[in-house]
């Protein structure tokens, strides 16, 4: 076990370097957000759909482990994805009842 050596990580004594005033991005918007998480979900369905499909017809390069990795994965894509959508509705709705 002598050739594994422990991860050193730099330690932060101090802010030099580090931006105080960083402006937000005017490219950040919330709608091009949740297209990416959907797509990224929907590609990851689509993958463990095949996966799956691949398996089951025989394919010998697919083990059962990888198909149940894929589907895991794409199980949290869709789960995050559909939290983003709940939390932006929640957060609509607060806003909507807010009493100016």
């Amino acid at each position: 076990m002598s050739g594994i050596a422990p991860i050193q990580l730099p330690s932060l004594t101090s802010l030099e370097g580090v931006k105080q005033d960083t402006p937000v991005s005017k490219g950040s918007d919330v709608g091009g957000a949740f297209t990416n998480i959907l797509s990224e979900a929907r590609e990851a369905e689509n993958s463990s759909t095949q996966m799956a499909e691949k398996f089951a017809n025989g394919d010998t390069s697919i083990g059962i482990h990888e198909v149940m990795i894929q589907t895991e994965k794409s199980n949290i894509a869709i789960r995050y994805a559909t939290t983003l959508k709940n939390k932006a509705i929640e957060a609509y709705r607060e806003l909507m009842n807010t009493q100016v």
